[in-house]
């Protein structure tokens, strides 16, 4: 287990840092590789300009009508957002067959003053200490809640399109902030990706929140990840009010809140973030998650895909159009069993009836199994979708004449 989890930990190293590279200002055939962009925004809650930066999907512009999911990434300096972004592109891709996670705008929010926003109570305790000056100004997680909920969120949602069902990835401090907001305002995050929560802050403050919370709250809807770092050498309570709250999610009564614990133990606290996120968005959209094999031997598990995900994810998806249609001429092609990539090519054309590529991949396998009057009105209805489709015109004429 420990050599997949370094060779893994190895995979994503690398992406991340070929996204770093590509960021350096390297050019490629005279044309700018760019991650995303920064941006700031006047904050009157906080009284400060704040900064962000946003990376769009892959297909944000060619799919002009497909919503997505919104990423917040806290402790968002530039470091943060090409790690999560890298992880990210990584896990979605239907070039390499991999669709582990749905593909989303990433938000990454840089820090001013780390220790007032993201703490929910003013202390100057760190475990056993009460004397910590760096402390003086916690206590301000509402008013940075209220930032991300009233001022940057509005802002994400007017200028980009999104599905109002939205994701945190939070690493210590940040993770304490994260769990302020799954207790006292829980619809503001769908999804929530903890990593090493920071759960020493006043004497385990959030632990004994959650306790009150948690034991009477029964409509809570979320998925929730926890991912700890072996910390036993500094502090053994750390472990044990991160399973403690564990095991307050698991007794809760909400049938669609649903919580996964998972502890890294060749990891620090400074180490965890890399494996945890990935380990995170993996178990946050495991209902996503379109497997090759499973496909090809049985395509009808497309049919059942859109309920799954509206039930566990709260949202309904179709299977994506790109990856169904890769799979379908792995089938068609590579594994020659044309019967099978018919039935997939159909659902999708099922799923995107006004997309030119399903209905020209439809009749690409019709042809191989000899189907030509099929295959001709797959070109008829790219032709009403686009009358001046050359390919399709082509291929009707060349049709008819062979009748």
């Amino acid at each position: 287990m420990k050599l997949l989890l370094k060779h893994l930990c190895h995979k994503i190293i690398c992406a991340i840092l070929l996204l770093i590279i590509s960021n350096q200002k390297i050019y490629a055939q005279d044309s700018l590789i760019i991650v995303g962009k920064r941006y700031t925004i006047e904050s009157k809650i906080l009284k400060e300009n704040r900064t962000y930066s946003v990376m769009l999907p892959a297909s944000y512009k060619s799919n002009p009508n497909k919503e997505y999911i919104v990423a917040y990434v806290l402790d968002g300096e530039r470091t943060k957002f090409l790690e999560v972004a890298g992880i990210v592109q990584s896990m979605h891709s239907s070039f390499d067959l991999k669709l582990q996670i749905p593909e989303m705008i990433i938000v990454s929010i840089e820090n001013t003053n780390r220790t007032r926003d993201l703490t929910p109570t003013n202390s100057l305790n760190y475990l056993d200490q009460d004397n910590i000056n760096a402390f003086k100004s916690s206590g301000k997680a509402n008013e940075f809640m209220g930032f991300i909920e009233n001022e940057l969120m509005p802002k994400i949602n007017s200028s980009y399109r999104t599905t109002k069902k939205n994701l945190i990835i939070a690493h210590s401090m940040a993770g304490l902030f994260a769990l302020h907001c799954f207790l006292e305002n829980p619809k503001l995050f769908s999804y929530y990706l903890l990593i090493d929560p920071s759960w020493f802050w006043d004497r385990n403050y959030i632990g004994k929140r959650g306790k009150e919370i948690l034991e009477k709250k029964k409509d809570l809807e979320a998925r929730v990840f926890i991912g700890l770092a072996n910390n036993l050498l500094d502090d053994k309570r750390h472990y044990q009010w991160g399973e403690e709250f564990f095991q307050l999610l698991k007794k809760n009564q909400s049938p669609k809140l649903k919580a996964e614990f998972k502890y890294f133990g060749d990891e620090k606290h400074l180490t965890v973030p890399i494996p945890a996120t990935y380990y995170g968005l993996k178990y946050i959209f495991e209902p996503y998650e379109i497997d090759l094999n499973q496909v090809t031997t049985n395509p009808n598990i497309l049919l059942n895909y859109a309920k799954k995900t509206s039930d566990e994810l709260f949202i309904e998806m179709k299977p994506d159009e790109s990856f169904v249609r890769t799979i379908g001429y792995v089938a068609l092609h590579d594994r020659q069993i044309p019967d099978t990539a018919i039935k997939i090519f159909e659902l999708n054309s099922q799923n995107y009836p006004n997309s030119i590529n399903v209905w020209d991949n439809l009749a690409d396998a019709y042809m191989v199994k000899g189907y030509y009057e099929k295959a001709k009105l797959c070109y008829k209805k790219i032709l009403e979708l686009s009358p001046n489709n050359k390919n399709a015109v082509k291929r009707l004429d060349e049709l008819n004449k062979n009748k």
